[in-house]
C-alpha cells in the first residue's frame, strides 16, 4: 500500500472496485485503516444516486462537478473544494442532470468492510 495518491489522477483513471461495478456510484478504494476507509467515487450518469450507509459517517471532499447534493432534507449546490458531512443512516447523494458528472473523495468511519452490504440504494426517488 502506498501512503500517497493524487486525486485528479485517480479520477482520470478510475478503475471501479468489483463491489461497486453495478452501483450508480463507481468507487475505487484508496486507503483502509483500522478505523476508517477512503475511496474516490465517480458518477457520470444522470438520475438517482441517493443512498444510505446505516453504519458509517461520511466526509466528502468534492473533486469535480457542480451539482445539487442532498443530505437528509437539505439540498445544496456543491463544486470542487466543498466539504460535505453525512451522518450515518442519512439519505444522501448527488442529483445529476443530463450531461453532468461528479467525483468526490469519501472518508468513511468506521472501517468500510467491502465484504458486507454497506450501502442501501434509494430506488424510489
Amino acid at each position: 500500500m502506498t501512503h500517497f495518491h493524487n486525486l485528479d489522477q485517480i479520477v482520470a483513471s478510475l478503475e471501479a472496485d468489483e463491489s461497486t461495478k453495478g452501483d450508480p456510484i463507481k468507487r475505487t478504494f484508496v486507503f483502509d485503516g483500522e478505523h476508517l476507509t477512503a475511496n474516490v467515487g465517480v458518477v457520470s450518469d444522470s438520475g438517482n444516486a441517493l443512498h444510505i450507509q446505516k453504519a458509517h459517517d461520511e466526509l466528502l471532499v468534492i473533486i469535480e462537478g457542480d451539482v445539487e447534493f442532498k443530505v437528509g432534507e437539505e439540498i445544496k449546490r456543491v463544486k470542487r473544494g466543498d466539504l460535505v458531512f453525512i451522518p450515518k443512516a442519512t439519505l444522501h447523494g448527488p442529483m445529476l442532470k443530463q450531461g453532468q458528472s461528479f467525483a468526490a473523495l469519501s472518508v468513511f468511519a468506521p472501517h468500510f468492510d467491502r465484504t458486507k452490504a454497506n450501502i442501501e440504494w434509494d430506488k424510489e426517488s
